[in-house]
């Protein structure tokens, strides 16, 4: 079988990419550019394609039997971001539909169904506590898929929390914030309750979506639920450094300099702590590991990388 991935170059592509292939799938992946596509393995067929051009699509999607599209917008301006987030996903549904692609799994985030609460719920609404554009458009998007599953084509979700731990593109998402916290550029966080992820696990969970889930269903990746004050605190322990990290009480804020990793602990404490429904991903067999294992593995991996350097 072969899947056509989008996003393929990124944090979590390459490592869904990566287990794809390692489970005998044949890729097809889009690429931006000679630069970002060097992380993709030689059996990958690359193409080059704009994401809201339907006709293209049906060209290259043609001959693959799934779509996997985790590509997104994040950090642009809320024009470029709906136009991306939600009107490339719309555009890659349609074309998904007239090239004959029997499957289609769409990434989406815990922040995009996350409510005042704090609950995280497969089958809770198509709606999103949060505001920021990056939130706001990944629920938009939902919608077009769920759109598009009661029309009659075969579309799920897979929802990830905070993603962290081994990937071949290199320690991005939140590796990046465990690195400045031992570095020292961090030093207070929000210590509001969220959820975690290791990101082989995530690839893992795409593939049992794609291979056991049902049309018009979510799936949420989450390892465990644990406040931001353990999760760093445990992986600069790892790390073997002595630094903790100050932790204030959901619903403070942090002032104008915070960084943005602090600064979403800080949006994340304005709601309820962290609940997490994730009964019909465990129903097809998604079972993250939890953060004991998923720290110590982003560990070794990221001082293996180093010493490599």
């Amino acid at each position: 079988m072969r899947l056509f991935v989008t996003g393929g170059t990124g944090y979590l592509g390459s490592a869904l990419v990566e287990a794809a292939l390692a489970a005998g799938y044949g890729v097809r992946a889009t690429v931006r550019s000679a630069a970002k596509a060097a992380v993709l393995p030689a059996a990958v067929e690359q193409v080059t394609c704009d994401l809201l051009d339907e006709d293209a699509l049906v060209k290259v999607m043609t001959g693959c039997d799934g779509v996997i599209h985790l590509a997104a917008s994040l950090g642009m301006t809320p024009e470029d971001s709906r136009r991306i987030n939600v009107g490339g996903t719309r555009t890659l549904l349609r074309a998904a539909a007239r090239a004959k692609v029997g499957r289609f799994v769409y990434t989406s985030s815990s922040a995009a169904i996350i409510q005042a609460s704090g609950l995280v719920s497969e089958t809770g609404p198509n709606t999103t506590a949060l505001t920021d554009i990056y939130s706001v458009t990944k629920c938009e998007a939902e919608g077009e898929v769920f759109a598009a599953s009661r029309e009659g084509f075969d579309a799920r979700i897979v929802n990830v929390v905070n993603a962290y731990g081994p990937s071949p593109l290199g320690p991005a998402s939140y590796n990046a914030l465990f690195l400045a916290f031992v570095r020292g550029e961090i030093d207070t966080v929000v210590d509001a309750p969220v959820g975690w992820v290791v990101a082989e696990d995530v690839a893992a969970a795409h593939l049992a979506a794609f291979e056991g889930g049902e049309a018009g269903k979510r799936y949420i990746v989450c390892g465990e639920v644990a406040p931001f004050s353990r999760v760093l605190n445990g992986f600069a322990e790892l790390w073997g450094s002595e630094r903790r990290v100050n932790a204030l009480p959901p619903g403070r804020e942090l002032g104008p300099k915070a960084h943005p990793f602090g600064r979403r602990s800080e949006v994340y404490g304005k709601l309820g702590p962290v609940v997490v429904d994730d009964a019909q991903a465990r129903a097809i067999g998604i079972s993250p590991r939890g953060l004991a294992e998923g720290l110590a593995e982003a560990v070794r991996w990221i001082k293996g990388m180093q010493g490599a350097g």
